[in-house]
Parts: structure tokens; sequence; C-alpha cells
């Protein structure tokens, strides 16, 4: 009866043993994923700060551009007011050397 009784503890203990390194063998590929999951949310918040940065300054460029576009049609609009056509001939003349150079240069 010793025998048996012997043989099962060891058995019990083997099992034991053998269910503790899955244990740790599971603990460190869990761990092993957190850390990459770690790894991934620092990239993922580099990434949007600087995508939070990137979007700031096409917002202030396109503030900066829309004053621009303001003042350029406020001046228009007194220059249509002013009645001469002189001016507006002179416009329209240089819209359409602006459009030939563009196009010859789009061309070659």
């Amino acid at each position: 009866m010793g025998d048996g009784r012997q043989s099962n503890t060891h058995s019990r203990r083997a099992n034991y043993s053998y269910v503790e390194e899955q244990n740790e063998a599971r603990t460190e590929l869990l761990n092993s994923k957190v850390n990459q999951l770690k790894h991934l949310a620092v990239q993922i918040g580099e990434e949007t700060k600087f995508q939070n940065k990137y979007l700031k300054e096409i917002h202030d460029n396109m503030d900066h551009t829309d004053s621009l576009v303001s003042q350029a049609r406020r001046r228009v609009v007194l220059l249509a007011r002013s009645g001469s056509w002189k001016i507006y001939l002179y416009l329209l003349l240089f819209a359409l050397f602006v459009f030939l150079v563009i196009y010859f240069l789009i061309k070659r």
C-alpha cells in the first residue's frame, strides 16, 4: 500500500509541475502580446499627435487663405463699383494672358 501512495503522490507532483510549466509558458506568451499591444498603442498615440498638428497647420493655412480671398473679393467689388470700363478691359486681358501662359506651360 505504501508504494501505491508514493506513486500517486509522485504522479500528482509531476502533473502539478506540468501544469505550472504550461501556466508559465502561457503567462510569457500573454506578456509578449501585452507588450506588443502597448507598443502599438504608443505608436497610435504618436501618429495621432502628428496628425492633429498637421490638421491644425492646415486649418491655420485655410484661415489665412480665406482672409486673402475675402480681401481680394472686396477689392474686386470696389473696382466693379467704380464703373470704369477700362479697368474691366485690363482685368479681362490680364486674366486671358495668365491663362495663356499657364496653357503653354502645361502643354510643354
